[in-house]
């Protein structure tokens, strides 16, 4: 609201800097400025401005920001909990907001252009959105987008294929555009899950023509795919002297990977390779070494990687250890039951994960990562919170008939691990935060790619979900307490309810979700012939 009296730009080591000086005037005490950018150009950038900022109103321009965000954040409605816990929940609820960004933006005709970083800066029409660990959110925080904003959901969808229409493969790690960063081709599970629950906003053949190249081809580049994609294909694995480290995560991701690609095939006809993919999702089976009971690293000759420490953090894992990589089998629990000798076998090992000393080794990784120390304090056994690969693990007990224990673990991870000032590890763009709204409402995405979801323990007396067209699904849970963390009973839309799972089609016609609550756990609820969770491969 005043005239530059300079203004100066300057370029060093790849940065540019800009300088804006104001002259001094006696009566100003503040300086109000209005910005607007672009990536497609000025003109742009100016149309940007003039829209988000009309005016020199800051406090409007507060006033509208409130009210944007509670529109978004009044999609979940909470009772019955704490200060802390109602600023907990919806601060994770905007964090998840928070990405992926979108790089799209409003022309004077209102279409959406965007600057394509997958094509050399090119511009094209439609959505596009960027910096996102898909490595990380595809658990939970692109499961959430379906059932909680699905409307953002087939944007980002329809932006995903359109990196993948301007650079020709679906991206990994967009940041802006394809990034080589961790492993595994995880837009496979956000395609497969958004189909699995209903979402037909895109053609599936499109889809799985993108999502095939990750499952068959490699990337020339480099920038996205598998790794050593071959070497899986023939193998069945990614042996460790191919791939120096994180080879026996990478056999178990790219399985996981093989079941979303699946079901997209099936979508678009391509039984031959549904197949073929349902085959290789059973790849798991070649990581597992029944002498130590553990997932491996093996080599290309099939011997095991040595020496073994299932503490030993690197080496064949990535940001872990054997005990966190043992159940990344979401696509077959009952498979991964099965190796491990029964029922009462898995629950035995899950007992321990969760009890053992919370020591960590060093191991393939020569030093100290933050999310050791993070496994550390959360004292919480080897299961490690703190990192993405085991937010599934705590709902393992749903399988093997102990579903109180899920109920227990879920509830202590919502109260230790989670507060005002943040929670224990990353927010790794959204995930972490996810874990705890859905947790809250007292049911996982155990798999993306599956339309079911795993109950656990509602954390509020109620919880409404509003719907898109108007509906509600609403979860009350009577008799709700601190240390009232267990399932007594339940009804679904009045009916009695013993299943530990629910489907994606049941929550959005609507209806209530009813638990009693107790501080003790009831061992005959949950425990019933089709009480335990569906399965694909059973």
């Amino acid at each position: 609201d005043r005239p530059f009296s300079s203004v100066e730009v300057s370029v060093a080591d790849r940065t540019k800097t800009i300088v804006v000086r104001f002259s001094a005037e006696a009566e100003a005490n503040s300086t109000s400025l209005r910005i607007g950018a672009s990536f497609i150009g000025y003109e742009q950038a100016m149309l940007n401005q003039r829209r988000e900022l009309p005016d020199w109103d800051f406090e409007e321009a507060k006033q509208r920001g409130r009210e944007a965000w509670q529109r978004e954040l009044g999609r979940v409605e909470i009772e019955g909990a704490t200060a802390e816990q109602k600023s907990t929940f919806y601060t994770a609820l905007y964090r998840v907001l928070q990405f992926p960004r979108l790089i799209h933006e409003i022309d004077e005709s209102d279409a959406m252009r965007h600057y394509s970083p997958f094509d050399n800066g090119h511009i094209y029409d439609g959505p596009l959105y960027t910096d996102n660990g898909l490595w990380d959110t595809y658990r939970t925080a692109f499961p959430l987008f379906v059932l909680f904003y699905p409307e953002h959901s087939r944007s980002i969808l329809e932006g995903w294929l359109n990196a993948y229409r301007e650079g020709g493969r679906l991206p990994n790690w967009p940041s802006p555009g394809n990034r080589p960063c961790m492993i595994g081709s995880h837009s496979d599970s956000i395609f497969a899950d958004a189909w699995a629950k209903g979402m037909r906003s895109f053609d599936p053949r499109e889809a799985y023509a993108a999502m095939r190249k990750n499952a068959f081809e490699n990337d020339a580049a480099g920038w996205a795919g598998r790794d050593h994609l071959d070497e899986y294909m023939s193998l069945g694995y990614v042996p460790v002297d191919a791939r120096r480290d994180a080879a026996a995560s990478c056999t178990l991701e790219y399985a996981y990977g093989d079941y979303c690609v699946s079901r997209l095939a099936k979508a678009a006809g391509r039984d031959d390779d549904f197949d073929t993919l349902m085959k290789r999702a059973q790849n798991y089976r070649h990581a597992w070494d029944p002498a130590t009971g553990f997932m491996r690293g093996r080599l290309a000759d099939g011997t095991w990687q040595e020496p073994f420490d299932p503490l030993a953090w690197g080496g064949a894992y990535t940001e872990g250890n054997a005990w966190q990589w043992l159940w990344s089998v979401q696509q077959d629990p009952y498979g991964l039951m099965e190796l491990l000798g029964g029922r009462d076998a898995m629950a035995q090992k899950l007992d321990e994960l969760l009890t053992m000393p919370s020591t960590t080794v060093v191991g393939g990784y020569g030093h100290v990562i933050h999310e050791m120390r993070e496994v550390e304090h959360a004292a919480m056994g080897q299961y490690a919170h703190v990192n993405e690969p085991n937010h599934h693990v705590l709902f393992l007990y749903n399988y093997v008939g102990q579903p109180w224990k899920t109920q227990a673990a879920v509830r202590r991870v919502l109260a230790e691990l989670y507060d005002v000032d943040g929670m224990v590890g990353d927010e790794d763009t959204g995930q972490m935060s996810a874990w705890y709204a859905f947790n809250a409402a007292g049911f996982y995405p155990f798999c993306p790619g599956s339309p079911y979801y795993l109950i656990g323990s509602p954390l509020f007396n109620e919880l409404t979900i509003h719907l898109e067209g108007g509906g509600r699904f609403v979860v009350h849970a009577e008799n709700q307490g601190r240390d009232n963390v267990y399932i007594q009973s339940a009804t679904l839309n009045g009916e009695p309810f013993t299943r530990t799972w629910l489907r994606h089609e049941e929550i959005v016609a609507g209806g209530e979700l009813k638990f009693v609550m107790g501080p003790s756990p009831n061992r005959k609820w949950g425990v019933g012939e089709g009480d335990a969770p569906p399965n694909d491969f059973r």
